[in-house]
């Protein structure tokens, strides 16, 4: 190449060079070089005044230690150390919160600063909307004609209905402190203003506990009359807390509960405690509920502790619906092959009399080895020991050593295509029982065999199996047996007791088929059994016919149906039916119990239940039992439940005709208003189901 046309080339790329970096300096400015920097780059960027003034159009970055900025226009005085900026302004400071503004002025560091048309969105998504924004220091920010929400805008019932806000004259929230305060302000429900205070704060969404007032539940019944409860939560340390609640009571004793909750490392602790006051001259009325949870190297400890010095104190008070209280330890550890379980508890049963209201297991002791390999057969073994020491509500006394052995062998024929689960077993048991003031060994040796034919077929999408199976059961006649209740859940059990200390008796045989169609969108199973047994003196006892049914849709729900039909008259004996159906936004479910005696009825219950989704986030829930034999009602209830991110509302009315000693039959109604996150919605007050849950 000709050397003129080489430096003609030069000078060129020279050119080029230069005017990328002429442009690239005419974007981004660097104000100085220590940790104070404010870099500033956009479309066009003017030095006035010296040096002393920067103007800025057009795509505007401004970029500090503390903050990130992005707007349409900007003026930086850098005597005074002032950013003014107007249009599409964009704020994110060191917290991840973004500021939106039409105009706005500031320091550098954005601890003293001004802006019209505010918006601002927390961390967490919380949102203050106001006129003007002021900045006192770093950690201070006012906004005056303000409004505050925690409520996610995409779970609105409406553009521009939140679950609930805040308005105010002027709220200041303290980023250090992390607290909202406001001046004037009105709490709004569904933009429906329900409560007027000249001053109010809370802890902003950051914070995950702190102390202060819950919200507040009221309910009404004829027996109670209004309930009002406000709870007040103390935060005690990051891991642990107590709430006082008072219930304020028109007809009846208020009363006052506590909860006591810590958390360790290794150890979970709750206390759920209260008392009564004595203002109707009947003796104060107190419980204590304890439960905790110890975690170690060596397995898992449990505890639990409940008492009441009043039978129907917490039900009458709708504080628990527990009939049964439970004290006691249990400790478990699971190991390769081997599951160690003890326990000891007390139970006092609120519904009986006073000589039969306690009973104890003291202790239980259980020890399974699993596949456990024998040397000889080479079978492969499940052992399970056991150790019971028992006082009934009857005051007698029962202890228990077993150890029962068991294995199975599955062997399928491949001549005949049957299919065989051998199954040899014995249980050794050594009984002790004070009320006939002797103990037994007890030995309850036992071979059977399930012998099935499976016959599938399928095609496209659609499976059918049809299962005839016909178990044989080998067991020597014994004296501690009951009558057994067979039903088509257990017709095909090995063992039908369920007492640690008897054993089926005598041989069996049971048969039935099993019939299972499945596809894509449903699953259709159904079981027919009999069982016939030989007795001592030679008879047959032939059982009644058992069918099970099971329709399951899937997504849409299931039909289940428990049907005995007699065997001699053929009449339906007992009928259990279980249903639970998805209509789009509908949820039914049903459940039917009928059970005869001799063609005589004896019990027939019915309880229906709907959930209806009617708009968004806002359901309808009814649900009623009813005795078909008396034809009366047991109860119903009706309720409103609304739930989204930020608040939870309950509305509920019930009609309860049960009465158990001084519990009386009961309406009324009860309402629980929860503004999350300052609250739980676990609790929803005088809340019944009368159905099958939903």
């Amino acid at each position: 190449m000709n050397p003129i046309n080489r430096y003609s080339l030069c000078l060129r790329l020279t050119f080029i060079i230069y005017c990328i970096a002429l442009s690239f300096l005419s974007l981004t400015i660097a104000q100085s070089d220590n940790s104070n920097d404010i870099e500033i780059t956009a479309d066009k960027i003017e030095v006035l005044n010296n040096g002393n003034k920067i103007k800025a159009t057009g795509n505007i970055l401004i970029q500090t230690k503390d903050y990130l900025s992005s707007t349409d226009n900007l003026i930086y005085d850098k005597s005074k150390e002032m950013v003014k900026t107007s249009g599409n302004i964009i704020i994110k400071d060191k917290l991840e919160n973004y500021y939106y503004f039409d105009k706005f002025i500031s320091d550098k560091d954005f601890s003293k600063a001004s802006g019209t048309n505010t918006k601002i969105r927390l961390n967490d998504g919380s949102r203050i909307v106001g006129k003007s924004f002021i900045r006192t220091d770093s950690n201070i920010n006012q906004i005056n004609n303000a409004i505050y929400t925690p409520c996610l805008q995409k779970n609105y019932i409406t553009e521009s209905c939140p679950g609930w806000k805040l308005s105010a004259k002027k709220v200041v929230h303290d980023v250090e402190k992390q607290n909202i305060y406001y001046e004037g302000a009105t709490l709004s429900i569904l933009n429906v203003p329900v409560l007027y205070s000249p001053f109010f704060s809370h802890p902003d969404p950051s914070v995950k506990k702190r102390s202060g007032l819950l919200m507040p539940s009221i309910s009404s019944d004829n027996n109670l009359g209004t309930t009002f409860s406000i709870p007040y939560f103390f935060n005690l340390s990051s891991n642990y807390d107590v709430t006082l609640t008072p219930s304020i009571q028109s007809k009846a004793d208020d009363y006052y509960s506590i909860n006591y909750r810590h958390l360790t490392k290794n150890h979970q602790f709750n206390i759920d405690s209260s008392i009564s006051s004595d203002e109707s001259n009947t003796g104060t009325k107190n419980h204590v509920f304890i439960n905790g949870e110890v975690k170690n190297p060596f397995g898992k400890f449990d505890y639990k502790i409940q008492t009441s010095n009043n039978d129907t104190y917490l039900r009458k008070n709708y504080i628990a619906q527990e009939t049964i209280l439970t004290s006691g330890l249990n400790f478990t550890k699971e190991m390769d092959n081997s599951y160690l379980d003890f326990s000891s508890y007390i139970y006092k049963h609120l519904n009986n009399t006073s000589n039969q209201k306690w009973e104890y297991v003291y202790p239980n002791i259980s020890y399974d080895i699993y596949n456990y390999k024998d040397p000889i057969y080479g079978l492969s073994w499940k052992i399970d020991n056991s150790l019971l020491n028992y006082k009934t509500i009857n005051k007698n006394y029962e202890q228990q050593l077993s150890s029962k052995i068991l294995s199975d062998d599955v062997h399928i024929s491949k001549k005949t295509g049957l299919k065989f689960v051998n199954t040899v077993q014995n249980r050794l048991i050594y009984f002790n029982n004070s009320v006939n003031n002797y103990s037994q060994l007890r030995v309850f040796p036992q071979l059977s065999s399930k012998i099935s034919y499976p016959l599938s077929k399928s095609r496209n999408d659609r499976t059918e199996i049809l299962e005839p199976i016909v178990m044989p059961i080998l067991a020597p006649h014994n004296n501690y047996t009951n009558d057994q209740n067979i039903s088509s859940s257990n017709i095909f059990s090995l063992n039908r007791e369920t007492s640690l200390s008897q054993w089926e008796s005598g041989p069996r045989i049971n048969y039935g088929i099993n019939w299972l169609v499945s596809n894509s969108n449903l699953v259709f199973n159904t079981s027919l059994g009999q069982s016939v047994k030989a007795e001592k003196d030679n008879s047959t006892k032939i059982s009644n016919y058992f069918i099970g049914n099971t329709l399951d849709f899937g997504n849409i729900g299931y039909i289940k149906t428990d049907i005995t039909i007699d065997r001699q008259d053929l009449y339906l004996k007992d009928n259990n039916i279980n249903s639970s159906l998805n209509f789009g936004k509908i949820k039914l479910g049903f459940d039917y119990d009928y059970e005869t005696l001799n063609k005589i009825k004896t019990s027939e219950q019915i309880s229906i239940g709907a959930k209806l989704n009617f708009y968004k986030h806002i359901n309808l829930i009814m649900s009623a039992r009813k005795d078909l034999m008396s034809d009366k009602s047991i109860g119903n209830a009706i309720g409103l439940n609304y739930e989204n991110d930020c608040l939870a509302v309950n509305l509920n009315y019930f009609t309860d005709f049960t009465a158990i000693d001084d519990i009386k039959n009961s309406r009324g109604f009860s309402i629980n208003i929860v503004l999350k996150p300052f609250g739980t919605s676990k609790q929803l007050g005088k809340v019944k189901n009368f159905g099958p849950t939903l």
